[in-house]
């Protein structure tokens, strides 16, 4: 049985604006990989933080790179600065 290949049309039928990238429905945190950052890890991710946050726009690497170092910043405070 022979298959036809899904066009990228096919790929993309059904998606809408507000589905779900498979990256977003994996909450992976640092743990898990027994990864612990240092305190200069956490500075670097501030300064570079603070390089982007007004360059970056969402959906693109720059807005991407910021989203995932918001993400570490916070894991980093809420293990190290509990409230």
């Amino acid at each position: 049985m022979s298959r036809k290949p899904i066009s990228g049309k096919g790929l993309l039928e059904g998606l809408t604006s507000n589905t779900a990238h498979a990256d977003e429905l994996a909450a992976i945190t640092l743990d898990e990989f027994d990864l612990e950052p240092s305190e200069s890890d956490y500075q670097a991710a501030l300064k570079r933080i603070e390089s982007l946050f007004d360059v970056a726009k969402p959906g693109t690497p720059g807005g991407d790179e910021l989203e995932r170092l918001v993400l570490l910043v916070e894991e980093y405070e809420e293990k190290h600065f509990p409230i």
